[in-house]
């Protein structure tokens, strides 16, 4: 989820290109929920700050419905409120825009699981 379409159209490119998942996108937060839901998403890439509600009002409904999907925040702002909203469960991972797609995909897909032989 980001509010930006060029931002969405960055990140669905890479993912698709170097990691395992689906991608499915959204540019509000309650298209978001509702496509994560219908899709039992495993992983969501949230932006933290977006015209609300924003990704961090959306982890609790998130949590909620999907209380084992992954959530990774993904915002120019991580630097700042990171460390906390992962300490306080609301996020598993915050990364900053600034360190890029590459830091991105590396984070991804520590969330996988080990291929099956």
């Amino acid at each position: 989820m980001d509010d930006s379409a060029g931002v969405r159209g960055a990140i669905r490119e890479v993912v698709k290109a170097r990691t395992r998942f689906g991608v499915c996108e959204a540019g509000d937060g309650h298209t978001a929920v509702q496509k994560a839901t219908d899709n039992c998403c495993d992983l969501v890439l949230l932006d933290i700050r977006m015209p609300p509600p924003d990704g961090v009002e959306m982890t609790a409904t998130l949590r909620r419905v999907l209380p084992n999907t992954k959530i990774v925040g993904f915002s120019t702002v991580a630097k700042e409120v990171g460390e906390q909203l992962v300490a306080q469960g609301k996020f598993d991972a915050v990364l900053s825009k600034f360190d890029g797609l590459t830091k991105l995909v590396q984070t991804l897909n520590s969330f996988l699981p080990a291929p099956q032989p």
